[in-house]
């Protein structure tokens, strides 16, 4: 096996399933939102100089009243609550199997993080230990509103290698997200592209980070 690695999950997409196609339709068919407000509102890849509310949000530069009220004025349904429920909705259940494939990891002797972009409303619904037990298991969690940082942007990277005490090249990602992959390559972390539970699998054994079962 190789030596100690800190392998870093992504969350949303990749150990907990998200649903934010169906709260999307929701907001448009619902609450009126155009789709045009919609992406620019939801856009949180951070190659634009101009942040959008998310991408603030994502670095704890809003909170989740302003987060809200961004939403809201752009819906001709007035409905707060209902705007909050759906943004909350967008986080689903844990996977099991990807969990599962983070125990393997931790039993040959890797660190297991997470290192989320999420923003504040999602992480008090993540918080909840009868609703997420398994986050509980992992070695750290980097929630990108809490240390005012996210990926893809290379002080991220440096940020959580720094934090782990490990060199660049001594941490994967597993995310779900092509450019975060790619630019942590570029930073100097290896990094995977999530598909699914069972390519993963097969990845990390390619990799030697677990034995085959």
């Amino acid at each position: 096996m190789t030596s100690t690695k800190a392998v870093v999950f992504d969350l949303g997409g990749v150990l907990i399933d998200l649903r934010s196609d169906a709260a999307g339709r929701e907001l448009k068919e619902k609450y009126g939102l155009r789709t045009d407000s919609f992406d620019r509102l939801t856009r949180s890849c951070f190659t634009s100089p101009e942040r959008s509310i998310t991408e603030l949000a994502m670095l704890g530069k809003v909170g989740i009243a302003e987060y809200l009220q961004a939403f809201l004025r752009e819906c001709t349904i007035k409905d707060v609550e209902g705007i909050r429920a759906n943004r909350l909705s967008v986080v689903g259940n844990e996977r099991a199997d990807v969990f599962a494939l983070a125990r393997q990891l931790q039993q040959a002797g890797h660190l297991c993080c997470i290192f989320s972009n999420t923003i504040a409303l999602h992480w008090k619904k993540l918080s909840c230990r009868r609703e997420y037990p398994s986050l509980c298991g992992f070695d750290g969690i980097f929630a990108s509103h809490l240390i005012g940082r996210a990926k893809p942007r290379d002080d991220a990277f440096s940020f959580v290698a720094d934090a782990l005490k490990k060199r660049m090249s001594d941490c994967f990602l597993i995310d779900d997200t092509p450019l975060n992959v790619r630019r942590a390559m570029s930073a100097g972390w290896r990094s995977l592209l999530f598909r699914d539970a069972a390519t993963l699998q097969h990845q990390l054994i390619t990799e030697g980070l677990i034995r085959p079962r």
